[in-house]
């Protein structure tokens, strides 16, 4: 009886052993997927890797992937997706001549992100100087709505961001984005954007 106790936590302790590894072996391997990144990794790459793409802050691509990585996280199971977005200078005439002179050469310009989610908490990573930056939050939140000003491209919004208060409010969160006090700042990351433009 002794010797059937001593081999049930012998396995039980190979198995936790198993785990740990595993996990530690996932996150050191997405981030070394996210470091081996070509340098000339493009939009169309992105795409066929079934990224969640946004091209100017709109999804364009991989809504299925973001959809099964909500329904998995959901069920509070480990999970991750890869993020690309895609940014524009778009209308020229929205700038300063001077100023669209001294930054055109930097666009278009693609970034790549790591979500994952590993039943507890979102660890999201970046591509930064060739190093790979992790922030850690605690919830995803999802908003929706219509945008706050008369002049916005775009009638309804539907947003995910990461946060560490799940009952901060998206007026919050715009607030201290356009406020230069810094208390009024909360550490966020939005994650996804899905706007729908006027016609």
């Amino acid at each position: 009886m002794k010797r059937m106790k001593f081999d049930r936590a012998a396995f039980l302790i190979s198995m936790i052993l198993f785990v740990l590894f595993a996990v530690s072996g996932c996150a050191e391997g997405n981030q070394t997927e996210l470091r081996k990144l070509p340098k000339d990794y493009s939009l169309e790459d992105a795409k066929k890797d079934g990224c969640v793409v946004f091209e100017d802050l709109d999804i364009t691509s991989g809504q299925s992937p973001w959809e099964d990585f909500i329904a998995t996280t959901e069920k509070k199971e480990a999970a991750s997706v890869r993020l690309a977005y895609y940014y524009t200078l778009g209308d020229k005439s929205k700038y300063a001549p001077e100023y669209y002179e001294e930054i055109k050469d930097d666009y278009p310009v693609l970034y790549i992100q790591e979500l994952r989610y590993d039943g507890e908490s979102y660890i999201l990573e970046e591509k930064e100087d060739e190093q790979v930056i992790s922030s850690e939050y605690q919830y995803l939140v999802k908003y929706e709505g219509k945008p706050g000003s008369l002049q916005a491209t775009f009638t309804d919004y539907v947003y995910y961001v990461l946060v560490n208060d799940p009952n901060v409010t998206w007026d919050e969160l715009e607030k201290g984005m356009l406020s230069s006090d810094l208390d009024d700042h909360i550490d966020h990351r939005l994650v996804y954007s899905d706007l729908k433009f006027r016609e």
